[in-house]
């Protein structure tokens, strides 16, 4: 069997590597931003839906809505902050395509995304106070489909 299996090729594999890095994002963050230390995070962790069976008979998975959420009054110094330390860690993980969407940081709205060539994305959309938004920070994250780790096995073990 192939060492191809520890890689980010399975659906359980790339979950777990997910949720940790969310969850080191997250305490990376909160220690940085004074306003974010001690605070209850919100957590949820996402629901798996299942792919239609192709040609094999097996069926791809993907995770949907892993969230960190926090209502939270940031300053436009602390999404600033945010930005700097999202691309930097961001950028050392397998979500290393890194963008910034500018174009309603005007209204206090900002959104960071990460991604990766396989379709998992992680976004943190931050609202800073003011009479459109509710103040707040929110990370989202998804895994693209992938087959388990018992499919990919079968199949290797049918080769």
């Amino acid at each position: 069997m192939s060492n191809n299996i520890d890689r980010l090729d399975t659906f359980e594999v790339a979950c777990k590597q997910l949720l940790t890095d969310l969850s080191n994002f997250k305490h990376l963050i909160s220690n940085r931003v004074q306003s974010l230390d001690d605070q209850e995070w919100l957590f949820d962790k996402g629901s798996t839906k299942v792919c239609s069976a192709d040609e094999s008979g097996r069926k791809k998975r993907c995770k949907v809505g892993v969230v960190y959420r926090l209502q939270v009054e940031l300053s436009q110094v602390d999404a600033e902050t945010i930005w700097e330390e999202f691309s930097r860690f961001w950028g050392d993980t397998t979500l290393n395509q890194i963008e910034r969407v500018g174009s309603n940081e005007e209204l206090g709205r900002y959104q960071f995304i990460a991604n990766n060539s396989l379709g998992d994305e992680l976004t943190c959309d931050i609202y800073l106070p003011n009479e459109w938004n509710i103040p707040q920070l929110n990370m989202l994250g998804c895994i693209s489909a992938r087959y388990r780790k018992v499919d990919v096995q079968e199949f290797y073990e049918k080769k």
